[in-house]
């Protein structure tokens, strides 16, 4: 059977479908990846076959200023109802669904081209890659959507959520001789169930696999090898970031006078009882700019309580990242994150509360969501802005959310029940039945 995969960026859009592809390939079944140009090398890394179908245009690709930090109150599940929202957001909305449609009129070309001449009997998309309901519709084949974590299934591409098709989609689609009405067979979600909001597309529940680019036998993080009994001296405090007054040393977790991360019967850094060894939290940060002042104000604070801050991404600022986010986790007992849907599984499936300062809607989402279960704690970004207060102030409170999930066992204690939930849900195996079958029970 050949299986076409198609997404117009790599990272958290490419990653999610990597398990899939290489269960279809173990299956025996043929895989190509078609992606933008420039996507092509992280295709590659990843073992699988890229097929180039042209670049995206800059001006395509980025996000509308209103989606980028959107303003007011919105209902904390409002992808499932969206008549509580205001016009204004209604706007917010069409301009993202818009800004994926002028993504998939770049894309349809090459990709139907290629999807005619190859002849794949199942097209596997990304959530966000209209084309590829495009191209499926365009063969007459099933199309499979690949979600990366978020708490809801997003039409993006109807009217208001729940109406037709948005006029530039329809039109793409009919140019292509598809029906505007069509929608993917299946979707894929790695999503925890408790985590996910109510839909009425298929949904097949896929256990989230990392990936990173790494083969399984290499060196693990100095985390992992810390809790495997190891301690690698030179990796002390990878991707640390001192601030001023801060020596950059490991003796300051012991400077008296301060509450410290040994397990000495001291307090903890909120001031409660402590476990034994560092306290160890995560922060991880996808914007290129790295963490607002506000969350760095954070960090420093929770650094100066003797808590040992590890970095990964850009909230390594300038430092070499700890490791890829899923091998540090194991050894951390909070992550400080965005709320993206890569961060938020990894952190499930390492059992460890999180806080989620959220820029953006999905992330909204998905920090809302963990906070209903009880597994971490969010506030959306612009809560730090409209307070003003002064990064400091307000970083120091910003530190007083990350010491409860320290010291509150009930974070803890969700944050393992969600564990638990994500390593139960089948593996990407599985999937490969599922989808093999909506090809013909041929096949």
């Amino acid at each position: 059977m050949r299986v076409l995969f198609t997404t117009w960026a790599s990272g958290a859009h490419l990653v999610p479908m990597v398990p899939l592809a290489r269960a279809l390939l173990e299956a025996g079944h043929q895989v190509r990846v078609a992606v933008p140009s420039e996507c092509a090398a992280a295709v590659a890394r990843t073992g699988l076959v890229p097929v180039q179908i042209g670049a995206l245009p800059v001006a395509v690709v980025r996000a509308p200023a209103v989606a980028r930090r959107p303003r007011g109150i919105w209902p904390t599940d409002w992808p499932v109802r969206p008549a509580a929202l205001t016009p204004e957001q209604h706007g917010v909305l069409r301009a993202c669904g818009d800004r994926q449609v002028r993504i998939a009129e770049a894309m349809a070309q090459g990709l139907v081209a290629f999807a005619r001449c190859w002849q794949p009997e199942l097209v596997v998309h990304d959530a966000g890659a209209y084309a590829g309901t495009v191209a499926a519709g365009a063969l007459g084949v099933p199309a499979v959507g690949q979600l990366w974590g978020s708490a809801a299934v997003l039409r993006l591409d109807r009217q208001r959520l729940e109406g037709p098709p948005l006029p530039g989609y329809a039109r793409l689609m009919r140019r292509y001789g598809a029906d505007p009405a069509r929608e993917p067979d299946l979707w894929l979600d790695p999503c925890p169930p408790s985590l996910a909001l109510p839909s009425r597309a298929r949904r097949l529940p896929v256990r989230f696999v990392p990936y990173d680019g790494t083969s399984p036998g290499e060196t693990p993080s100095p985390y992992e090898a810390r809790r495997a009994g190891a301690h690698p001296a030179s990796h002390e405090h990878p991707g640390r970031h001192e601030h001023p007054g801060h020596s950059g040393r490991h003796e300051h977790l012991g400077r008296p006078g301060r509450h410290t991360a040994a397990s000495n019967g001291r307090r903890g850094p909120g001031g409660g009882p402590r476990r034994s060894g560092p306290v160890r939290v995560c922060a991880a940060w996808d914007d290129a700019g790295g963490p607002p002042d506000t969350v760095r104000a954070a960090l420093w604070a929770a650094e100066s309580r003797g808590v040992e801050v590890v970095r990964v991404g850009s909230a390594a600022e300038g430092r070499p990242p700890a490791g890829p986010l899923h091998r540090v986790l194991p050894g951390c007992r909070a992550l400080l994150h965005q709320g993206g849907g890569a961060a938020v599984l990894a952190a499930a499936m390492a059992g460890v509360p999180q806080l989620v300062v959220a820029p953006r809607l999905e992330h909204q989402l998905n920090g809302a969501r963990l906070a209903r279960v009880g597994a971490g704690m969010y506030l959306p970004a612009d809560a730090l802005d409209a307070a003003r207060p002064g990064a400091r102030a307000a970083g120091a409170r910003l530190a007083l959310d990350l010491f409860a999930l320290l010291e509150q066992p009930s974070y803890a204690a969700a944050a393992h029940a969600l564990r638990r939930e994500a390593l139960a849900m089948p593996g990407p195996d599985k999937a490969v039945r599922a989808v093999t079958r909506l090809a013909g029970p041929a096949v």
